[in-house]
């Protein structure tokens, strides 16, 4: 990773393996759309206080060097930018069961025991999620995801992130705006295994990560 020099006007384009294979088989980009985000920007230097005037509030904010371009989603434009209204104090944030921000979701499967899990999704500092929800599970041959949440088409800053971090057995669900849980039924394993989902807001892009344990099932296995 690297700073720009924010004295000039600098546009910084760096492919994604997408884009180097496209151009290796001569094959045109073709960008139709783009995407920004605000990565690296400290709103906390914004100064109303600024002795110099109004036109200098951002002052601080607009001297910052910015971020140089990286083609890895999972570590870069992971959030949207938004709108919201004026009276919002807080950003929207995704709780997963009673765990929200600054909390680690997770459950481990009783030894012996495949009940359905039931797990509340919601989208919080907002009035809910009215757009839709992503999760992505990246091994789809552990568990069944019942409900109205739906395999997808897997594309944009997911694709690019399941292709950074080569897991090549992943799913995308998705589901329509005012979902408000997923319920998961685990399959026979003869070994303990682990699995991470990641719900991810399809208005705001904000995500949290669940932690599945499950134990071998049936024990007699």
């Amino acid at each position: 990773m690297g700073y720009l020099d924010n004295s000039t006007i600098v546009v910084d384009a760096v492919l994604t393996k997408q884009g180097r294979k496209l151009l290796a088989l001569g094959q045109g980009l073709n960008i139709s759309y783009f995407t920004l985000t605000d990565t690296g920007v400290d709103y906390s230097l914004w100064n109303p206080d600024h002795p110099s005037g109004s036109a200098y509030y951002g002052e601080a904010i607009e001297n910052l060097p910015n971020l140089e371009a990286l083609p890895n989603s999972a570590y870069f434009m992971r959030n949207n930018l938004l709108s919201l209204s004026r009276d919002v104090k807080a950003m929207p944030y995704v709780t997963l069961g009673t765990y929200g921000i600054g909390q680690a979701a997770s459950y481990t499967w009783p030894d012996g025991t495949a009940p359905t899990l039931g797990i509340p999704v919601k989208l919080e500092n907002v009035a809910a999620e009215t757009v839709g929800w992503q999760m992505v599970v990246p091994d789809s041959s552990l568990i069944v995801v019942g409900g109205n949440w739906t395999p997808a088409a897997i594309g944009g800053n997911i694709q690019q992130y399941l292709n950074e971090q080569e897991i090549s057995n992943a799913v995308v669900y998705e589901a329509g705006g005012g979902t408000d849980s997923i319920s998961i039924d685990r399959v026979n394993t003869t070994t303990t295994r682990t699995l991470i989902l990641t719900f991810i807001s399809k208005s705001t892009g904000a995500y949290k990560h669940f932690n599945l344990t499950m134990p071998r099932y049936p024990l007699n296995q």
